[in-house]
């Protein structure tokens, strides 16, 4: 613990490896809001939680944090982030070289009233935007919008907060679980106890079970897509359930390398039809940033480069998340900018990114993020998002043994062959053979049908 404030007062909450939320797929929590420049406060009798051990004597309890967090809302918590550079060690919190974030969260469920209060008035011109949280535990916290901090529309942000919060609060998904159990054992009660089902055993039975279920999916489909946005949001975690259940399906279609037409039929229309309901954890810029703070008409103000500057970055994490993992599965260690537009504008359907908001995303790779994917420009001009440690360098020993060793063959190895064991495209690899070669790890053999690649005799220190 830092200091003895609210936001230390609060349980931390998980991050992902680029610092995002860590968003619990099993209750089907999504995202809902982001706003940064918010001060928090404690409102009560006494402290939110008890003196810290081995805190100074000096430091007293402190009503308000020292520093503006980043408000995240969910529809099952709201997270405060904390982002700063350097300072002490901090246990569940995500760490780099340069930057330390700290999330904590607090759950809708210990909310028990929101209110919205401030604001310029007559006799107090400089009064702040506010939310105040009436909770179970913490007594009174408060969110704070200010209008000085020149950050935008502080009241459109406040009452945009207030709205999301005030849904959630009235949806309670985080109460959904169980009732969706609750459900589904009254279904099984009632088609346990149907007539008809009584005579039917063995194989007969089990059709009749997965009659009435894909009855049970269809009809719940129809409800839901039929009605209003509420209705839906209602429903979404049952879909969100079917949807789950069909994505296992394809997983297991693509590991299955048997060559069942079938299989691969009913691969490519699940996949076609998931790929049309999109992805929920994807913010838009007016999530992001509020209504109107990013479009508008002549040159935009500091403010709002700051925040289309919070939106980048938060998409630029969220393709770390997305293109890490994929990256180290397939061992190619890099993929083209073009590739990476496509393939993670499919992931998130509907909720689609502009080639701008893509390259500017990315650009802040580079810029100490530190999430363990970086942006390349190759001397041709090729833009590629790289895994860290598996770029060429100088200090890359590892990378050096493996170039070196794909080149050792008696005619060595030309651009289209090094694709094949590399799992890059023909242009890449000619890249990477390049860059080894630049690091003096191989030499060329330039001829006018090909150009192939020899390990450099010359390097005998590994």
């Amino acid at each position: 613990m830092i200091d003895w404030s609210p936001f230390y007062c609060l349980p931390k909450a998980e991050l992902t490896p680029s610092g995002l939320i860590q968003l619990d797929t099993a209750d089907n929590e999504v995202l809902l809001l982001r706003r940064s420049g918010v001060e928090f406060r404690h409102e009560g009798p006494t402290p939110m939680a008890p003196r810290p051990r081995g805190l100074a004597p000096s430091e007293q309890w402190r009503k308000r944090s020292r520093f503006d967090v980043v408000l995240t809302i969910t529809t099952h918590r709201f997270v405060l982030f904390y982002k700063h550079e350097g300072g002490e060690t901090i246990t569940g919190s995500i760490h780099s070289n340069t930057t330390i974030i700290d999330a904590r969260f607090v759950h809708l469920s210990n909310v028990k009233k929101i209110e919205s209060t401030g604001g310029p008035s007559l006799m107090s011109p400089n009064s702040s935007y506010k939310i105040v949280l009436k909770t179970q535990t913490y007594d009174d916290l408060i969110l704070i919008f200010r209008s000085n901090m020149g950050l935008g529309n502080s009241r459109s942000d406040r009452d945009q907060s207030v709205q999301e919060l005030s849904k959630a609060l009235e949806r309670k998904r985080w109460e959904v679980a169980t009732r969706l159990e609750e459900k589904k054992a009254l279904e099984a009660s009632k088609f346990n106890n149907l007539g008809t089902s009584s005579h039917k055993v063995g194989l007969d039975r089990i059709l009749a079970k997965n009659k009435a279920r894909h009855q049970q999916n269809a009809k719940l489909a129809e409800q839901a897509l039929s009605g209003d946005s509420e209705h839906l949001l209602t429903e979404a975690a049952e879909l969100l359930r079917v949807i789950q259940k069909y994505t296992v399906l394809v997983q297991k279609f693509e590991g299955n390398n048997s060559s069942n037409n079938d299989d691969e039929e009913a691969a490519i229309k699940l996949k076609g039809l998931l790929s049309d309901m999109g992805m929920t954890s994807g913010l838009s810029q007016s999530k992001m940033a509020g209504r109107g703070a990013l479009g508008g008409f002549g040159n935009r103000s500091s403010a709002e480069d700051q925040r289309l500057r919070d939106y980048h970055e938060q998409t630029a994490r969220e393709v770390a998340d997305f293109l890490v993992p994929r990256l180290r599965k397939t061992g190619k260690g890099m993929m083209s900018l073009t590739d990476v537009y496509c393939l993670f504008n499919r992931a998130r359907g509907t909720n689609l990114l502009s080639p701008e908001d893509l390259r500017d995303s990315c650009a802040l790779l580079n810029e100490g993020l530190n999430v363990g994917l970086s942006q390349r420009t190759f001397p041709s001009g090729i833009v590629v998002l790289q895994l860290d440690d598996l770029a060429l360098s100088a200090t890359n020993y590892e990378a050096r043994r493996k170039f070196i060793d794909l080149c050792t063959d008696e005619n060595g190895k030309s651009a289209l062959e090094a694709s094949h064991s590399l799992q890059l495209s023909p242009l890449l690899a000619a890249e990477q053979l390049e860059e080894a070669e630049r690091l003096g790890w191989l030499c060329r053999d330039a001829t006018l049908s090909t150009v192939r690649f020899y390990p450099n005799k010359f390097v005998t220190t590994f």
